[in-house]
């Protein structure tokens, strides 16, 4: 058996297809009118999804807060300006927070209620920690991960 793909309810695949592509910059992978699937993100969009799964229409949720899409950003800060020439974008949480483990992110609704995180890179992460002057196993405690871990991402093996 093989994992595939994460399908999603859409209530209109043109208009969330265009949201992934215009926002994060995602390629097209497979386009079949109803069924929309991203290069490299193992993720889908489907249109009419009730019908797909064989439910009635009222039991497909929306912001039901029990998933969500996670991307890491290269200019996680590039991303949070472009973010804001959105104004109709909902917000899970406001605005920027930094997690326990010291990852800046940002949590929004995408136009069905899912819920997206952008983050900023791990690596960035540890890499701002070590340059603030961490040592290696600082920033295993501050991160809650194995020193070989932090090792393995500062050497660009993660």
């Amino acid at each position: 058996m093989k994992y595939e793909v994460v399908c999603m309810a859409v209530k209109d695949v043109a208009a969330s297809k265009q949201f992934y592509q215009d926002l994060l910059g995602l390629e097209i992978d497979t386009d079949w009118g109803d069924n929309v699937s991203f290069k490299g993100c193992a993720f889908a969009l489907q249109q009419g999804f009730a019908q797909v799964i064989g439910v009635p229409e009222e039991r497909v949720k929306t912001r039901a807060h029990n998933m969500e899409l996670v991307f890491e950003a290269d200019d996680f800060d590039g991303f949070v300006a472009k973010l804001e020439r959105y104004p109709n974008i909902a917000f899970v949480r406001g605005g920027v927070v930094e997690q326990p483990w010291g990852q800046r992110a940002i949590h929004f609704y995408d136009l069905d209620g899912h819920v997206v995180e952008v983050g900023e890179k791990f690596l960035h992460v540890m890499q701002r920690f070590v340059a603030s002057g961490m040592t290696v196993e600082d920033v295993a405690q501050r991160c809650g991960i194995p020193v070989v871990d932090v090792e393995k991402y500062l050497n660009g093996e993660f």
